[in-house]
This record gives structure tokens, sequence and C-alpha cells, in this order.
């Protein structure tokens, strides 16, 4: 430790207290604006991802809303020679209506559940 205290160059008049003090916080400051820049980079970074992760969720919904329509199509067809077109289309209409119907009510207990709610038995 000895050897590193010799080895400082003496204090020149630029060195005074209040020029390193400045030097400190103008240090700081720099230190702070490039944390500052690091973490908007990589929050940029992380909502690109996000985006790119929306864009393909969004596609893969269309592509299934798309099977789910030739799902019923296809339902349609065949039992249009067995039943006949109107009986067909209320067969299919009513599964899924009754499908449609259940996930609903699935989908409110779960929001009752998550609020606290509770139903009161009369």
């Amino acid at each position: 430790m000895g050897e590193t205290l010799k080895n400082l160059a003496p204090a020149t008049v630029d060195d005074s207290v209040g020029a390193l003090l400045s030097r400190a916080v103008s240090d700081a400051e720099q230190v702070a604006r490039a944390e500052i820049d690091l973490r908007k980079a990589k929050l940029f970074a992380k909502v690109d991802e996000a985006k790119a992760g929306v864009v393909l969720v969004a596609a893969a919904a269309v592509i299934g809303l798309l099977a789910a329509i030739a799902l019923v199509v296809g339902a349609l067809m065949i039992l249009t020679p067995l039943v006949g077109p109107v009986w067909a289309t209320v067969i299919v209409v009513g599964v899924l209506l009754v499908v449609a119907g259940l996930l609903g009510m699935l989908g409110i207990q779960h929001f009752k559940r998550m609020s606290g709610a509770t139903e009161v038995s009369a």
C-alpha cells in the first residue's frame, strides 16, 4: 500500500477539491445517463420481442378460427345428406350454442372466484 501512495502524482492547481468534486459529479451523471440508455435499450428489445409474439399469437388465432370454420362446414356437409340442410344447420348451430354457453358459464365462474364473490344459497 505504501508503494501505491508513492506512485500518486502530486496534486496540481487544477486538482482542487472543488474541481475534483465537479468532475466526480460529472462522471456520476455520465454513468447515470449510460445506465438509463442501457435500460431503455433493454426495454425496447423486450417490446420488439413482445410485438413479434403478439403478431404470431394473432396469426395462430386467425388460423385456428379458419380451422374451426372448416370443421363447422364439414359437419354441415356430413349431416346434410343424413337429415337435410335445414336440420343439419339446426344441429350444428345448436351444438355450437351449447358449447358457447358452457364456456361462457365457466368463464363467469372463474371471474366470480377471482373477485371473491360467492353464491348465496337460499
